[in-house]
């Protein structure tokens, strides 16, 4: 293998950022949960932390539609030119990680700026304008349910989270309790401030049979982001007609 310079390393990194982003995998996590790759050695590669090797190389052309020439040389048409191809994965679709509420170590993980490491996605349309950084999870309780209210969440509604919104009263919000170590989808409501001047929040259900619950303080990281837009699957097929007994 070739003896690359640190600029050189550095300038295929940025091709190799370049080639991902124009086939339409915004974040590197999207890439790599596509195509199996190891996701610390990709970002080595991606951050320029190493070169890219001649099997890796034609591996990510052969991903991201661009010829070997391009990755290691920037030689050649635009991105995504490779005659006669295109990108394996559409322009089109965006996959956003789904994140289990159990999964508290993984929310933590995001919670402190890290991306998800999942390997369960939602697609949606890359046409839809959406926040850079969101997280869908998977309502799984009938604690937002309530029919008499205006929006009703059911099991296995898939909530939209933006992770970089800041909360504003009766938002439906995504957030972190450490005193019980679970995660709470629930109605944002500030109540008061506390004696050191601190916000005080209460996480509220929309279904009366489950409890509100009181953030002891609003220290940055609880809530971890803000609904945005919710997906629900409708089952269409016609009812069986049971046969009726007796």
């Amino acid at each position: 293998m070739r003896d690359w310079t640190a600029e050189e390393i550095r300038s295929m990194a940025e091709r190799l950022r370049r080639a991902r982003i124009s086939a339409g995998f915004g974040r590197a996590t999207e890439a790599v949960r596509k195509f199996g790759w190891n996701y610390s050695r990709y970002m080595n590669y991606e951050n320029g932390e190493r070169a890219i090797p001649p099997k890796q190389a034609i591996l990510f052309a052969a991903a991201y539609c661009v010829t070997v020439d391009y990755i290691y040389f920037g030689k050649g048409s635009n991105l995504n030119q490779m005659e006669g191809t295109n990108a394996i994965s559409s322009r089109m679709v965006r996959r956003i990680p789904l994140v289990a509420l159990e999964n508290i170590a993984e929310l933590q993980r995001i919670a402190s700026g890290l991306e998800p490491m999942l390997a369960a996605t939602v697609p949606v349309s890359g046409d839809e304008t959406l926040p850079d950084h969101v997280i869908f999870i998977e309502i799984e309780d009938k604690s937002m349910s309530n029919a008499n209210e205006p929006v009703s969440f059911e099991p296995g509604d898939k909530a939209m989270i933006d992770i970089d919104a800041s909360p504003t009263p009766s938002d439906f919000v995504l957030a972190l309790v450490p005193e019980e170590c679970t995660a709470l989808f629930r109605l944002y409501r500030e109540v008061g401030r506390a004696e050191d001047g601190a916000i005080v929040i209460d996480l509220v259900p929309l279904n009366p049979n489950f409890r509100t619950v009181r953030l002891p303080n609003s220290s940055p990281g609880l809530i971890l982001g803000v609904c945005r837009r919710v997906h629900r699957i409708f089952d269409l097929a016609p009812a069986i007609r049971r046969t009726r007994l007796g």
